[in-house]
């Protein structure tokens, strides 16, 4: 009997059809809040969150594939699982619409005040208004054009929004194919945008993408939006730019650590929303990242070649082997 590893809370929380989906077809699970390097000695398949998966873990595992319970990989040593050929998956689409939800109330909480108008009355029990603006007619700058980036976009056409896309990956025509406007460079969106929202991974040419000088370029009565990850931006920058008020407000799903440290400078300044990585935490959401991840490592071991993996190179030594693709 197979035998998997799940790190990730949510995996079965909300709906056991996931995990009654393994067990029909064979599968013995091990559920642990933390990865133990022995386990990973003893068990076929690994279905994570956003535990880190080191170089040294997967050199020393028993691991077949590794299924990662979302889309970010940034967690995973996709070189060491590559050179044992084993492919790492993503959900790839299955929480998109939950995140471009929460990017879409994060901007209409900033355009109102409403975390601001909600502690006064029901913290402070002070009746007092705050005046906002309306998001419609507003220019929202979207850095990414991936899926949840796409969502974003359709959600702020529908709410009248103009919108600005930054992605060098993508074709102009596709971007404008939803209504917004392709512009060649970050700086330009930057400076033209009443809310900037970021939707791209991370890696070591986004790292810090948002930084002091990326702040100074922002309309001091502009917002900048996080769902994405936290290393994304400069949080000492982004302290700093908010204290002093050279941008109107931030929100933040996401945290270069996280949880954050209690005592962060961030939790000091009252133009921020922060909630603590919610973006794809919605029950249906969770449900299709469950099933996906599930799905990879049934198709894995039945002898096809898994959708999403992302670490392409295995492709090829799975299909020297034998696996097929699934059509």
């Amino acid at each position: 009997m197979k035998k998997i590893l799940i790190v990730t809370r949510t995996f079965g929380k909300y709906s056991q059809e996931p995990v009654e989906f393994l067990r029909k077809e064979g599968f013995e699970i091990i559920r642990s809040d933390t990865i133990d390097p022995d386990i990973l000695k003893e068990v076929d398949a690994l279905i994570v969150g956003t535990h880190p998966v080191t170089a040294e873990m997967v050199e020393n595992s028993s691991l077949k594939i590794i299924a990662k319970h979302g889309v970010g990989v940034d967690n995973i040593d996709l070189e060491a699982a590559t050179k044992k050929g084993i492919p790492v998956t993503i959900t790839a689409g299955a929480n998109s619409l939950s995140v471009a939800e929460l990017t879409i109330a994060f901007i209409f909480a900033l355009s109102r005040g409403l975390v601001w108008a909600h502690n006064k009355l029901f913290l402070e029990r002070r009746w007092e208004g705050t005046v906002g603006q309306e998001v419609s007619g507003k220019t929202l700058g979207v850095v990414g054009f991936g899926s949840i980036g796409r969502e974003v976009v359709k959600k702020a056409v529908c709410l009248g929004m103009n919108v600005l896309v930054y992605d060098p990956y993508v074709s102009k025509d596709s971007v404008r194919l939803l209504e917004a406007t392709p512009v060649d460079d970050l700086e330009q969106l930057l400076k033209e945008s009443d809310f900037v929202s970021l939707h791209v991974p991370l890696n070591e040419s986004t790292k810090n993408m948002i930084g002091e000088r990326e702040l100074s370029l922002m309309k001091k009565s502009a917002f900048l939006i996080n769902t994405s990850r936290g290393e994304l931006v400069d949080e000492e920058a982004l302290v700093k730019a908010l204290k002093e008020g050279r941008i109107a407000g931030a929100a933040l799903d996401v945290f270069s650590e996280e949880p954050p440290d209690a005592n962060s400078p961030l939790f000091e300044c009252p133009n921020l929303i922060t909630t603590a990585h919610i973006g794809a935490h919605t029950k249906e959401a969770i449900f299709r990242m469950n099933m996906m991840a599930a799905q990879s490592i049934v198709d894995f071991f039945k002898g096809r070649i898994p959708r999403y993996v992302v670490n392409k190179e295995v492709i090829r030594i799975l299909k020297e082997k034998g696996y097929q693709e699934i059509s």
